[in-house]
């Protein structure tokens, strides 16, 4: 028989391949194991190899639980501050797009904005929002944006689901939310920011999208001023672009009109280092849209197609006579 490798394990036999830190004595508790590279691990029916060798102890196998985690597509967070261990099942990956004979209900969002959010552990962004007036959906709801819910791991599958109209975004009313959520998020604080950058996370360039909502926040032309107050900046698939949405105040003496504006933003590296040696980007704008005249638009455009299907079904039925 061959010879077990005898071991001395201080702590948590099921490693987590986290740091433990510092602990007091009367919490530490040595004991005798054995470590089993010959032990083989199938999983489904495939042969695994772990990186972490098998461990028995008292009898009982044990294995890394972050390996073993995330070959079962969980989540294991780690979180030194209170000594804890997050276990999620399915935290990561979004959930499919199931969206079989699910009426939607439209509105037009008031009051959007995007948070950082504690769930089971991990972190997330998450756009938030409520209904505007007079568009009969309940405006005291708050709504989940359903693309961040579904990066948070929760399955929406039949939940009741509404159309943001500007964006055309689904959301997700709260009561909803609450039939799937194992827990309520817990917004996180982020400093001065009103808003997030999701997607990136490189400081420079998060420094330089700061910079640019910063320098971009008011201005003025003629006798009229612009006010932008940043929602959310989500990063794209294309490299160094990102969508910036943000409320837009234009007013002068005789008028003031508030309008949600949609743009893309385009970061390019700079030759040059900054004076801290680190790289600087500069930020050119792409396709801006305002949301509020693209609906109006559309509007207009559905009850002129009305207007012209009506006087053509009473020209056709007046040949008939």
């Amino acid at each position: 028989m061959k010879r077990w490798k005898r071991v001395l394990i201080t702590g948590t036999l099921l490693t987590t391949a986290f740091t433990a830190g510092v602990y007091a004595e009367d919490v530490l508790q040595r004991v005798d194991a054995y470590l089993r590279p010959d032990f083989n691990v199938v999983l489904d029916g495939k042969p695994i190899q772990l990186e972490s060798p098998t461990i028995v102890y008292a009898d009982k196998t044990y294995l890394s639980l972050k390996e073993i985690g995330n070959l079962l597509g969980a989540s294991i967070i780690w979180k030194d501050a209170t000594k804890t261990i997050f276990i999620n099942s399915r935290i990561n990956p979004e959930q499919p797009v199931v969206e079989k004979d699910q009426s939607i209900e439209e509105f037009k969002f008031r009051n959007p904005y995007s948070i950082k959010v504690n769930y089971l552990g991990a972190e997330y962004p998450l756009m938030l929002a409520y209904a505007d007036e007079g568009t009969g959906v309940r405006n005291n709801l708050i709504y989940y944006r359903l693309s961040d819910v579904r990066k948070m791991g929760i399955d929406t599958n039949g939940l009741k689901q509404s159309k943001e109209k500007l964006t055309g975004a689904i959301y997700i009313s709260e009561p909803e939310m609450k039939k799937r959520l194992k827990q309520m998020p817990t917004p996180i604080q982020s400093g001065y920011e009103r808003y997030v950058i999701s997607g990136e996370v490189n400081t420079n360039r998060i420094k330089a999208l700061q910079t640019y909502v910063k320098d971009s926040a008011s201005n003025r032309t003629d006798d009229i001023s612009f006010t932008n107050t940043p929602i959310m900046i989500e990063k794209l698939g294309t490299e160094n672009m990102y969508e910036y949405l943000f409320y837009q105040t234009r007013s002068s003496s005789k008028f003031t009109i508030n309008h949600f504006i949609s743009t893309k933003l385009i970061l390019t590296k700079m030759e040059e280092k900054l004076v801290d040696g680190s790289d600087g980007y500069t930020i050119n704008t792409y396709g801006w849209t305002d949301l509020d005249d693209q609906l109006e638009r559309e509007v207009t455009r559905k009850e002129d197609e009305a207007k012209k299907a009506r006087e053509e079904e009473a020209i056709r039925q007046s040949a008939q006579k």
